[in-house]
């Protein structure tokens, strides 16, 4: 990574540190952030100040560093669904608090999956999902815009992950969808756990056309 200037660029580089961790790993407090960039305690703690600043950063109810707002609204905007990105994180946390299951919102594109925010579960019911998947067969969406799915690691034909999803919003030839990843072997033919999708999707709408 080249040398920062500014602290605008030491800021960006700060964001990018991130980015580059592992999704497993938690990064707490600026110091071990600024760290792992590469820069100086001073010039670092400043850096991490005006990412947040500026919603490249944002933190989780523990204090580790997420990718911020600004960051989420830029790529689903990128997309064509940047309207869900602020109302995204109450929406999935409701989900996963209701399912105990890790809750997620991406866009499906010519049989790819790629993962926008999500909230992780907790126990057994922790997984925490890859950037992107492919999916070997297209989506079945019912009369309810449900759908169950199995994902696939990116460069290999083995499915890793089930999934349920309800699709958000469609344009063109993306699908912008909401979903919960299915530990082992649980079922999914219960209505519970459909209507709490169905739900989540309708809040992700309801709230993304509220005029300002």
């Amino acid at each position: 990574m080249d040398k920062a200037d500014t602290p605008y660029d030491k800021a960006i580089d700060i964001f990018e540190g991130l980015v580059e961790q592992p999704l497993q790993k938690v990064v707490s407090g600026p110091l071990p952030l600024a760290r792992s960039v590469g820069l100086a305690t001073t010039s670092g703690y400043r850096a991490v100040a005006i990412a947040e600043s500026e919603g490249l950063l944002g933190r989780s109810t523990g204090g580790a560093y997420l990718r911020g707002p600004s960051t989420l609204a830029t790529g689903l905007s990128a997309l064509g669904f940047g309207e869900f990105a602020l109302v995204a994180e109450p929406v999935l946390i409701q989900l996963r608090q209701s399912t105990r299951l890790t809750a997620f919102l991406a866009v499906l594109s010519d049989g790819a999956c790629a993962i926008g925010p999500f909230s992780s579960g907790r126990g057994i019911t922790f997984v925490t999902p890859q950037r992107h998947y492919n999916l070997l067969i297209p989506p079945s969406f019912d009369a309810e815009r449900l759908a169950e799915v199995s994902l696939v690691h990116q460069f290999e034909a083995v499915a890793a992950q089930r999934a349920v999803i309800s699709t958000v919003s469609q344009r063109q030839d993306r699908r912008c969808i909401v979903g919960v990843l299915l530990p082992g072997t649980r079922d999914v033919t219960g209505n519970e756990l459909r209507s709490k999708l169905a739900k989540a999707a309708d809040l992700l709408c309801s709230h993304a056309e509220k005029p300002e």
